[in-house]
């Protein structure tokens, strides 16, 4: 029952993205068939990340193992599914509102006069008829307006009531009053249209203002706005910098006991002296706190592994960071600085200044006098944004997933796993587990075999000659990786009398002089005259 299990579960791993198209290869891959532990398609050879297979929940079950029992488990969900935990990834939908003109009637709205009506009939009254005005019987003081003797004019307006400038007529009798008013007339008016940008993920624990300036001092095609190449990116970086099988022993294959318990060992060291998770912050905002806190840290900023707490405020609260910092980035807000150099804070990856008002990554495991440009967070191996600014902390230097890894253990080159065994075999500048020296095409083990690196894999000589080999042009037959051969543009030969001669007369060139002509070898222009004219 147990076995059975285990084959289902497996099976089930392998039915992930099944069929997908490739990216790269198009139509001549038949679609996604995921290689038994080459961790590669085995159709087309690329990668999962190349083949459009959706990803999100497993991608989103991985980080949150990464994080699970340290101290990022804030950014890991609550619930949990199949006892396995994951990872929030903090999609942000940012709304950002851009001016833009547009014609407006304007429609006056009548004041309101107590103890008498208001008609407004501008139709109704002649031509040359002066303006009426409201007006007021002595019984009305509340009214609020006064006329000047003999003038017949408003000479003041109570609050709450539009100031008449026309002339006023003074009226007996029962209370009536008209007020003409013009006829409107279309005006230009500028109004604010709100465009929505949904990011795929954005940092989590500060402000929108400050989120999108981050966004907006990264490179265009690496911003992970949904839908967009920045997405696809962040995707790819997701599965290249952060493998599964560096982190679970169950992602990878057939590894013994010892292994097992190595590579947890592995995982847990890692997780206690390097892993780490970028915040953002401004340079000034630094620079106060850690003056004030040395290198402990600024209180609140994230210190005690809260990723999202802030230098004001209770560490973790977010809503005491939008509070005090205000719209950071917007001019003249709440929090921001003019913009210049900050002190001697510089970026640790570009050497230049760090300037006021802008975000700053900091990590925490570099200690808090260490800041980097947004775009200057990257991997000192692969130079790559660390995706999602996950990060692991090594020597002064910052690296993504995979690249400490490499640091820390030798890596296969068969099937990408880290090598925990002792016995492990180097060859053409890889390392491979003993298993896994394999050819690239038919998976036959190649120890004590004749194999021939093809595109930096190892192939068998059997799949090189079906596959791979050239053919000469002279006998037609494919040519042996240990035999010689004359190479000419695209054309081969055997380098062999009977087969590098004068197409013409037969002569052997080897050592010799010679002509190419659409693939043919000519020893003389006598030749070369005697093949055109034939």
């Amino acid at each position: 029952m147990e076995i059975e299990k285990e084959v289902k579960k497996i099976t089930l791993g392998h039915e992930i993205g099944a069929g997908a198209a490739c990216l790269k290869c198009k139509d001549k891959c038949e679609g996604f068939e995921l290689h038994f532990w080459r961790k590669i398609c085995r159709n087309c050879k690329c990668g999962v990340e190349d083949h459009d297979v959706q990803l999100e929940t497993e991608e989103n079950k991985k980080v949150g193992k990464l994080f699970e029992d340290t101290k990022y488990t804030g950014l890991i969900a609550k619930l949990k599914r199949d006892g396995i935990p994951s990872y929030r990834g903090n999609q942000v939908t940012i709304c950002i509102p851009s001016a833009t003109v547009s014609t407006a009637t304007p429609v006056p709205a009548a004041s309101f006069i107590p103890v008498s009506s208001q008609i407004s009939a501008p139709s109704a009254e002649p031509a040359n008829s002066p303006p009426a005005a409201a007006v007021h019987s002595p019984a009305s003081p509340a009214a609020g307006s006064t006329a000047a003797p003999g003038t017949g004019r408003t000479a003041a307006s109570g609050p709450g009531h539009s100031a008449l400038s026309s002339a006023a007529t003074l009226t007996k009798g029962p209370v009536a009053a008209a007020i003409v008013v013009p006829s409107p007339t279309p005006v230009p008016a500028k109004t604010d249209v709100v465009k929505s940008v949904t990011y795929e993920w954005a940092p989590p624990g500060i402000n929108q203002s400050l989120a999108l300036r981050y966004m907006e001092l990264l490179p265009p095609e690496q911003r992970p706005i949904a839908g967009t190449a920045g997405a696809d990116y962040r995707k790819k970086q997701m599965a290249k910098q952060l493998p599964d099988h560096d982190q679970d022993p169950e992602r990878c294959h057939e590894l013994s006991p010892g292994e097992v318990k190595q590579m947890q060992q592995y995982v847990r060291k890692y997780k206690d002296e390097a892993l780490g998770v970028g915040d953002i912050a401004l340079p000034e905002e630094m620079g106060q706190q850690a003056g004030m806190a040395g290198e402990k840290g600024p209180q609140g900023l994230g210190a005690g592994g809260k990723p999202g707490a802030r230098a004001t405020g209770t560490p973790g609260n977010k809503s005491d960071a939008v509070a005090t910092m205000g719209k950071v980035g917007t001019p003249g807000a709440a929090g921001m600085s003019p913009p210049g150099p900050v002190g001697n804070y510089s970026c640790h990856h570009c050497q230049l200044p760090m300037k006021k008002g802008e975000p700053a990554v900091y990590a925490e495991r570099a200690g808090y006098d260490k800041l980097w440009h947004p775009a200057c967070f990257v991997c000192c191996n692969c130079t790559e944004l660390l995706v999602d600014m996950i990060y692991f902390w090594k020597k002064g230097q910052l690296y993504c997933g995979r690249h400490y890894g490499d640091s820390e253990k030798p890596r296969c080159a068969g099937c990408d796993e880290l090598i925990f065994s002792n016995e492990y075999t180097q060859a053409e500048g890889h390392n491979w587990h003993l298993k896994h020296f394999c050819c690239f095409d038919c998976d036959c083990v190649l120890a004590g075999e004749t194999y021939v690196m093809e595109n930096e894999k190892p192939v068998c000589k059997p799949c090189y000659m079906k596959n791979h080999a050239v053919c000469c042009v002279a006998c037609q037959n494919p040519i042996e990786p240990e035999a010689q051969r004359v190479s000419y543009g695209e054309h081969h030969w055997h380098a062999e009398p009977q087969c590098f001669q004068c197409s013409c007369c037969s002569k052997c060139l080897m050592g010799q002089r010679f002509m190419a002509m659409q693939g043919m070898l000519l020893c003389s222009v006598e030749c070369k005259k005697k093949i055109t004219a034939s």
